[in-house]
């Protein structure tokens, strides 16, 4: 089972760390959205369990209509004519691609595509995080991820994956009692 804990507030770090060990003691994998990696230095992760920040996913986003044109067509073309000992020139006007053309119009079109903080935020997780690892199970960690959580409610239950506030699937006695 892939599972997620979302702990953008970091108050509850000895309990997803311990649940975070548990699913990989289960033979799943783990991942923690977290707002800040700096503040789980103190409880660090368990080998194996990504700490993915927010904030750097929403750096990272870019829609296909810029990313394809902008980034991955000029790389193609490069590694088709800059094939094997050219291939180290190829990455310095890569570089200078991008530092001197590609940065600035990016820079230029963000201002549009990311005028919406909360639809860039769905489309990054979806993608980088339920998508880009099929995430089964979302754990909510700690209260200050509600509000996160609550607006990606609707992206989350539409790839597929449910929301929990606990990796525990026992339930309990009371449960099972029908009315």
């Amino acid at each position: 089972m892939n599972v997620l804990f979302v702990a953008l507030g970091a108050s509850r770090r000895p309990a997803v760390v311990r649940e975070a060990a548990q699913v990989l003691a289960d033979g799943g994998s783990a991942a923690v959205l977290v707002r800040k990696a700096s503040t789980w230095a103190k409880d660090p992760l368990p080998d194996g369990v990504d700490a993915v920040e927010l904030s750097a996913l929403e750096r990272r986003y870019r829609p296909a209509a810029v990313r394809i044109p902008l980034y991955r067509i000029p790389a193609l073309l490069l590694r088709v004519c800059f094939p094997g000992p050219l291939r180290g020139l190829g990455k310095r006007i890569d570089s200078a691609y991008r530092r001197r053309l590609a940065g600035p119009v990016d820079r230029r079109l963000a201002r549009v595509y990311r005028r919406d903080a909360a639809a860039v935020r769905r489309r990054a997780v979806e993608r980088e995080l339920l998508r880009g690892r099929s995430i089964d199970l979302v754990v909510i960690a700690d209260p200050h991820s509600l509000v996160t959580v609550s607006e990606l409610a609707d992206t989350i239950t539409g790839a597929g994956a449910a929301l929990s506030y606990s990796v525990a699937h026992e339930r309990s006695p009371a449960g099972y009692a029908r009315g």
